[in-house]
């Protein structure tokens, strides 16, 4: 740290700043002050290039100006947007205290961490598509991989072992596309020994210094896939195999892993467990919508590697058209669901003939039935994106908005349900039999969320009047405070016979006396 900066740290302001800055490294802070999230330092440097806006200085008069530059707290989510797509992770601090409740300084505290493998932002998810978190663990005899998707609760493991596991782990990397990676601090000679920059495998970034062969990446990463991943490196602790089994353990609520195909699996537990505290660490919360972890042989799907999926345009086209690939052209699902696991299907496909089976069973029977399937379309066309919805819910991220259209979308459930009512097909049974219609849900929303609320939480009118009797009696204060002052001084001179007596309310102390 230079001079200017250890002399700037007098102030008590600076001082909290660098405090939290120090637990919160490799990310730009994003510090609350009043209706403004100020960045300082270095990160003020980088953010007002990569947001483009106007870099200032604090303490210009005393001859040591601190770099510093701010967005408005409400115009926020769109400059977090802009450098989370670019790979950087963002810390969200925030006053966690009244200003007026007194003249010290403001407790502060980081809420979240914004990463690009963790966002729940629509701005930063795409509809159709997964947002996934990888995981890689290691050691001289193999490799772990853990697949995890916040947004929706998808998590997945496996492991190689052997000589080949590092070209595997790539194989699967290029399949899912992860938007970051995440690894210990030792994985780094691994990692960098084993890459082959000769290899479409593994290409290095388009603008990697040729002297040194050290390729550059969005957020100063050791390496950057040709898929351009952002990678971040972590403590070795949080891939230890005991705290990752103990984190799984407990996000389960499970005695056991046995059940979930992990039994004997250490570098895939180890991943999983490294992802698990991550998505922990940044989101301040547990995530309790990840409910399940599924093991996976690779040996299970048909394995299309990068250059398969691209020659075959299975995704992509080579004129650039999404709409000209094979995705595109079969994509005719009505929801974001429907279209992540076409998505799916289609770069793993089954290898299992049973599951095929099931799979054209169900198509046949919904292709020779045009009223049931157009009905069916017509419900869905209806259904807001649920799975999403459920992982905003548990993580805090909701809006009263977003509650709304679930409680519509649960209406649709029982229209569904009817229409898979005597399905001959075993996915759809399957459908039939698993649909829960939620009607508790349905109705504590509507009885709890006004039909109209406002966008964000902290404005008033969400909740339903009658709702609340506590909160109906505070906004009828809050419309008709000098009535109700009124009333009481009335009640007061009759109670104590003093008909000089007045009732004020005192803005300073907020007192009635």
């Amino acid at each position: 740290m230079s001079s200017n900066e250890r002399q700037s740290q007098n102030t008590p302001l600076l001082r909290q700043y660098h405090e939290i800055k120090k637990n919160h490294p490799g990310t730009i802070l994003f510090f609350r002050l009043g209706d403004f999230y100020e960045l300082f330092f270095d990160d003020a440097i980088l953010g007002a290039r990569e947001m483009e806006i106007t870099l200032t200085a604090r303490h210009k008069e005393k001859g040591n100006p601190v770099p510093m530059c701010g967005v408005p707290y409400h115009s926020a989510p769109g400059y977090i947007t802009k450098l989370v797509r670019k790979g950087y992770r963002v810390a969200i601090c925030d006053q966690v205290e009244d200003s007026t409740s007194s003249t010290k300084l403001v407790k502060r505290e980081v809420v979240r961490v914004i990463t690009p493998g963790t966002a729940l932002e629509n701005q930063l998810l795409e509809n159709k598509q997964n947002n996934y978190l990888a995981a890689l663990s290691g050691s001289p005899q193999g490799m772990g991989l853990a697949i995890l998707d916040l947004s929706t609760g998808e998590f997945l493991a496996t492991q190689f072992t052997g000589e080949d596991a590092w070209p595997k782990v790539i194989e699967q990397l290029e399949i899912f596309s992860p938007s970051e990676i995440i690894y210990p601090n030792s994985l780094s000679s691994i990692w960098l020994l084993r890459i082959n920059p000769e290899t479409k495998k593994s290409a290095v970034a388009e603008d990697a210094e040729p002297e040194t062969g050290n390729p550059l990446s969005l957020s100063d990463a050791p390496h950057y896939f040709n898929m351009r991943t952002a990678l971040t490196e972590v403590d070795d602790w949080t891939f230890g195999y005991d705290h990752g089994e103990s984190l799984i353990r407990v996000q389960l609520g499970v005695a056991s892993l046995d059940g979930f195909g992990l039994s004997g699996r250490e570098l895939a537990v180890m991943a999983a467990g490294g992802a698990l505290h991550y998505v922990n660490e940044t989101q301040k919360t547990q995530a309790t919508h990840i409910s399940e972890i599924s093991y996976f042989e690779p040996s299970e799907y048909l394995v299309l590697d990068a250059t398969t999926l691209s020659n075959l345009e299975v995704i992509a086209a080579s004129d650039g058209v999404g709409s000209h690939s094979l995705f595109g052209v079969m994509d005719e699902t009505m929801t974001g669901m429907g279209a992540r696991l076409l998505r799916q299907w289609l770069i793993r496909p089954s290898v299992k003939l049973g599951e095929i089976e099931n799979r054209l069973d169900a198509v046949e029977e919904l292709k020779t039935s045009s009223i049931r399937r157009d009905q069916l379309r017509k419900m869905l066309e209806r259904m807001s994106d649920l799975e999403r919805l459920s992982g905003k819910i548990t993580l805090g991220r909701v809006t009263a908005r977003e509650l709304i259209a679930l409680k519509n979308s649960i209406e649709v459930i029982p229209l569904i349900k009817k229409g898979l009512f005597d399905s001959r097909a075993t996915l759809l049974r399957a459908g039939y039999e698993g649909l829960d219609e939620l009607e508790d849900l349905k109705l504590l929303i509507g009885s709890a969320i006004s039909d109209d609320p406002p966008a964000a939480v902290n404005e008033p009118g969400m909740i339903r009047a009658g709702y609340h009797a506590e909160l109906d009696e505070l906004r009828s204060l809050a419309h008709s405070g000098k009535s109700y002052i009124a009333a009481i001084e009335a009640r007061e001179r009759g109670r104590t016979g003093i008909a000089s007596l007045k009732v004020k309310f005192n803005n300073v102390f907020r007192i009635l006396y």
